[in-house]
Parts: C-alpha cells; structure tokens; sequence
C-alpha cells in the first residue's frame, strides 16, 4: 500500500532540531529506509511531503513514530492507491466483499 506522509514542524522544535542536524538526518534516514517513491522538502514552510510504498507496515509505524518524536506532533497519513489497488483498500476498510 502507498502512503502520503505529510510532516509540518512547528516553529519552536524547527528551532531545536536546527541546531541539533543529527536528529534532521536520523528523521531522513528513516523515510530513506522505505526507499520512497517521492520526498519533497518546502523551501517556505517547514514541511516534509513522503510518498511510499510500505511493504512492511511495521518499519512503517517505526518510521512514524520516529517523526512524532522528533517533531513532537504526528504526521499527517493518507493511504492512496491507483486504480488496481483502489478494490484491495476498499476490502481492508471492510467494505464490499
């Protein structure tokens, strides 16, 4: 299943992790982990826009909860599909047959 991932990071932790570049890299080796098909930096506001593929949804929530602790807020998840997955996420939302 894919996933767009959008990250905004408040003023105040963009501050912190500023001076602090390490815990930037680590939030970036993470999503580079997942070998995403798009990652997307504003250059106006602190955003991060991830898109992925997550085979393994494990490493997935790993990655996530790695974001919430770096940015102290959770990121924003919308699952999406093309055409041929639309049915199959239709099924894990437990509607039709």
């Amino acid at each position: 299943m894919k996933y767009i991932v959008h990250i905004e990071i408040d003023p105040t932790v963009g501050k912190e992790m500023e001076d602090n570049p390490q815990r930037i890299q680590e939030l970036i080796a993470k999503w580079q982990a997942h070998d995403p098909i798009g990652m997307y930096f504003s250059l106006v506001r602190r955003t991060v826009t991830v898109i992925v593929e997550a085979d393994n949804e494990d490493a997935f929530f790993a990655a996530l909860h790695a974001t919430w602790r770096t940015t102290k807020s959770y990121p924003d998840v919308h699952p999406v599909g093309d055409v041929d997955e639309f049915p199959e996420m239709l099924k894990r939302a437990g509607v039709g047959g």
